[in-house]
């Protein structure tokens, strides 16, 4: 082969490499809109998206929430009587993954801005649900659902990781993005989350993603009162309990709570975390409870046992998510709570 011919074809390839790259940064540019970035979350998107004014209240949090808090009757709870009433929003959905309800939080605020309070719920370490999710803490679609720009921001959710092991979940994010990525705009799976303008926009009111309530799972939940029973003694006859903290599987919940304290702090916004209960719950220690805002900053809620006791009796369709009746009881309870701690 010539040398003349030798260099074309390395020009050839060169600029074929060069291509293909920039088609992979056009591509990673286009998912981070957050059309894209929502296409797993539609109804989250339309909530912050297609919607205008403030929003009173936020909620984030997991299924627990999302079933758990109705958005109507914690307004109706905060300000009895106001007109218009506070809005509020809750954009939880399932599974769990703290520093992305974070990111839903930074994008309320930046599209409508939040007036008063943010409610996030909080995964008791040592809970069924903590353990059987990685120690990341990430929410399934993490590497899809959030900015390009948070990635450089990972490891500080990982302080006790090994460098190694810090580029190599680096590395892992970005190839889950350009997958991502590229499924999405094949499949069209971003082509219902519209662009509106802001001037088409409804003004907002209380809402959020809640949906159909889980189907009654009697059975599980009797069954889950004889175990605990079995295992805690009569649930009448319980003590408050605390939980542990500080464990190494946890260490990216800790630190997006920090994060969210922190982000309530910088806009003027009072944060409260949440208990979201289990069918048959003991009551929670007050101690912990005190703990938990020395700690953070902020503090955790946590319903009394007259609350427990009401959301027992036919207030949850599985040993896990409250349906109509306990999201009623818990929401009233939470309104309430906040209303009285902000002095409203």
């Amino acid at each position: 082969m010539s040398p003349r011919r030798r260099r074309l074809i390395q020009l050839v390839c060169a600029l074929a490499l060069l291509a293909g790259l920039g088609g992979v940064f056009a591509l990673v540019a286009w998912s981070d809109q957050p059309q894209v970035r929502y296409a797993s979350l539609r109804c989250i998107y339309r909530e912050i998206y297609w919607e205008r004014g403030p929003v009173d209240v936020v909620v984030v949090g997991t299924s627990r929430t999302k079933w758990g808090v109705s958005p109507e009757a914690v307004s109706a709870a905060l300000d009895p009587g106001a007109d218009p009433p506070a809005v509020v929003l809750n954009v939880s959905r399932s599974w769990r993954g703290t520093n992305q309800m974070l990111q839903q939080l930074v994008d309320v605020q930046a599209e409508r801005g939040i007036a008063k309070a943010i409610v996030v719920e909080y995964s008791r370490e040592g809970d069924v649900v903590a353990t059987s999710r990685r120690y990341y803490d990430y929410y399934p679609d993490h590497a899809a659902v959030v900015p390009l720009s948070t990635f450089g921001e990972d490891h500080a959710f990982k302080p006790r990781e090994p460098a190694y092991l810090l580029a190599r979940d680096l590395l892992d994010l970005g190839q889950q993005r350009v997958d991502y990525a590229l499924d999405r705009l094949l499949t069209g799976k971003a082509d219902k989350n519209r662009v509106i303008p802001v001037g088409e926009r409804p003004a907002g009111d209380s809402g959020g993603c809640t949906g159909k309530d889980r189907p009654l799972r009697q059975q599980a939940l009797d069954d889950w009162a004889a175990r605990t029973t079995d295992r805690l003694g009569p649930w009448e006859e319980r003590e408050p309990v605390g939980y542990p903290m500080g464990a190494i599987n946890n260490d990216a919940q800790r630190e997006s709570i920090r994060r969210i304290v922190a982000f309530g702090a910088e806009h003027g916004i009072d944060v409260y975390f949440v208990l979201m209960p289990r069918y048959y719950d003991s009551p929670t220690k007050q101690e912990y409870l005190d703990r938990f805002e020395r700690e953070f900053g902020a503090p955790l809620l946590a319903p009394p046992k007259e609350v427990l006791r009401e959301l027992n009796d036919e207030g949850y369709s599985d040993p896990n998510h409250l349906w109509e009746k306990g999201r009623l009881a818990y929401s009233e309870w939470l309104g309430g709570e906040i209303a009285r701690r902000s002095g409203g």
